[in-house]
Order: structure tokens, then C-alpha cells, then sequence
């Protein structure tokens, strides 16, 4: 018996003393870990964020590189980067793309332009009429199922339409091609509508009700609760907005020819000088970013309160 029990309290001795060592070594692990940590991980800085940015764009031209190399997907008939980034940097240095064409500042000009006045002209008719379908049961439901048919054909799909409604105006030397521009206007009319629409749906019916109890007008109520509350709605359909109109854009100045990035795209198709098309896409890309960035910090002006909460 007496020798039964000290084998009972030698084998628990002996499992707490593995225990008792098992902790100290994951503490010594941690601890070692931790020092490491605190000698090189503070003292080497994490990217920023324009390093992560142009990791990527580096790592972009890595992969597309690999596959021109090693002729993955027929990659080798295509054009290296190497070759298409000096003929952008020519390109950027004022060189036309074609001989005897235009500088392709020009051409994103001209597209720009095009999406400008489109999207403009988008958001002043849409973010209007969606806060009237938004906020008004009535108007609801006389415009919204006309304009929800509408939304699902592509813009694109307007275009021959257009091309026979719409003349060509001449302004002076310049020709402003209004098919383009409704086909633009089509492609950021309803991504700024319906976005409108759900800010204007999803405001609590408490905020109303608490301004109203405090003897606000429904002027009152629509400038200083629903137009605040809807913004941040409106600004993604903006956004959303913007990037349809480039790419509404580019497909008419496909179709319809004219100066435009479109344009050099379609010319560099035919002329098999792949680089231009690929100087045309990312020209559209980069121009694509910074109406996105455009709209980000308008977004940040009419709503000031977003970037304290988000330095919060």
C-alpha cells in the first residue's frame, strides 16, 4: 500500500514537472521572440502606402514580363514591357503614337472631357430625381419602374440610337460628338441614381421625427437631416459613376472613331502596334484612378465629419 501511494505521488511529481517545464520553455520561446521583435521589427518602418502601391505596379510588370519570357497564353506574339514602357515614356515626352498623329495629351483631353461633361450632366438630372424617388412614396412609384426598365440594357446598347438622334456639333474647329457624351451620361446616370435612391431610403425614420418634434420645416428636415444622411450614398455612385463613364467612353470612341484614347486603342488594333493599345489602356487606367481619387476627396469636403471618424 505504502508503496503504491508513493508511486502515485512520483508519477504526479513528475507530470507537474513536465508541465512546469513545458510552460518555461513556451516562456523562454516568447520571450525570445519578443526581444527579436522589439530589436528589428520597430526599428524597420512598414511600407507606406505609396511603396505598397508601386510594389504592385512593379510586381504587375514582373508577371507580365514571366509570361512574354516563357510565352504563357501566346505571350510571346504580344509586346514586352520593356518595349511598351519606353514607348509610353515617349510617348509622355510629347512624341505622337502614330506618324502624323496627335500627342496622346490630346486624345485623354478629348476623353476626358467626354466623361466630365457626361457624368456631370449624370449627376445633376440624377441625384435630384433619385432624392424625389427616395423620399416621396408618390414620385416613387411613377418614375422608378419607367427608369428601373431602362437599367439593366447597356449603355453601349444606346449607342446606335444615339449615333441617329444625335448630331455631331461644330464648335468652331472643335466637334463635339453627342453620341459619345449620352452614352456616357446613360452609364453614370443610374449607378448615381440607385445609389441615391438607398441613402435616401435607409435615413431612420427617428431622425425625422426628433427634427420635426423640434419645429423644423420640411425644407429644414431636407437640407440639415436627409441631404446629410444621403451623401455618403451619392458620393459611391459618384464613384461607381466615374469608372462606368471611362469605360463607356472608350467603347463609343471604339465605334465612333474621333480623337479619344478609344481612338488610338482601335488605331493601334489595326495598325498590329500592340504597344499603343497598351499605352491607350493605361492612359484610360490612370486617368480612371485619379477621377476616383477626385471624387474620394470631394467626398472628404462635403463630408468633414468622415475624416475625423476615421482618425478616431
Amino acid at each position: 500500500m505504502v508503496a503504491a501511494i508513493g508511486r502515485q505521488r512520483l508519477g504526479r511529481d513528475q507530470r507537474l514537472g513536465d508541465r512546469q517545464r513545458v510552460r518555461e520553455w513556451t516562456m523562454s520561446t516568447r520571450s525570445v521572440s519578443e526581444r527579436i521583435s522589439d530589436q528589428f521589427g520597430e526599428s524597420l518602418p512598414s511600407p507606406t502606402r505609396g511603396v505598397r502601391k508601386l510594389l504592385s505596379l512593379v510586381g504587375f510588370v514582373a508577371v507580365w514580363w514571366l509570361c512574354y519570357r516563357f510565352g504563357v497564353l501566346n505571350f510571346d506574339h504580344f509586346v514586352s514591357p520593356v518595349t511598351t514602357l519606353v514607348e509610353f515614356a515617349g510617348a509622355l515626352a510629347g512624341q505622337p503614337l502614330t506618324e502624323g498623329g496627335d500627342t496622346i495629351y490630346l486624345h485623354a483631353v478629348y476623353s476626358a472631357a467626354r466623361v466630365a461633361i457626361g457624368v456631370g450632366l449624370a449627376a445633376v438630372l440624377a441625384i435630384p430625381t433619385g432624392l424625389v424617388v427616395g423620399t416621396s412614396q408618390r414620385w416613387g412609384n411613377l418614375l422608378y419602374p419607367a427608369l428601373e426598365a431602362f437599367r439593366p440594357i447597356p449603355p453601349i446598347a444606346w449607342l446606335p440610337i444615339a449615333i441617329i438622334v444625335f448630331p455631331t456639333l461644330a464648335l468652331g474647329s472643335i466637334s463635339v460628338p453627342l453620341p459619345a457624351l449620352f452614352v456616357v451620361f446613360v452609364g453614370a446616370f443610374f449607378p448615381i441614381f440607385t445609389n441615391t435612391i438607398e441613402g435616401a431610403r435607409n435615413i431612420e425614420v427617428e431622425y425625422r421625427r426628433a427634427a420635426e418634434s423640434l419645429g423644423a420645416s420640411s425644407g429644414d428636415v431636407f437640407r440639415h437631416v436627409v441631404l446629410p444622411a444621403t451623401l455618403p450614398s451619392i458620393i459611391t455612385g459618384l464613384s461607381l459613376g466615374v469608372g462606368l463613364g471611362w469605360i463607356t467612353v472608350v467603347a463609343a470612341e471604339l465605334l465612333t472613331g474621333g480623337p479619344g484614347l478609344g481612338y488610338i486603342i482601335m488605331q493601334g488594333s489595326r495598325l498590329l502596334q500592340n504597344q499603343i493599345v497598351v499605352i491607350g489602356m493605361l492612359a484610360v487606367g490612370a486617368l480612371g484612378y485619379a477621377s476616383s481619387l477626385l471624387v474620394e476627396h470631394l467626398g472628404y469636403w462635403l463630408m468633414p465629419w468622415s475624416t475625423m471618424e476615421e482618425t478616431q
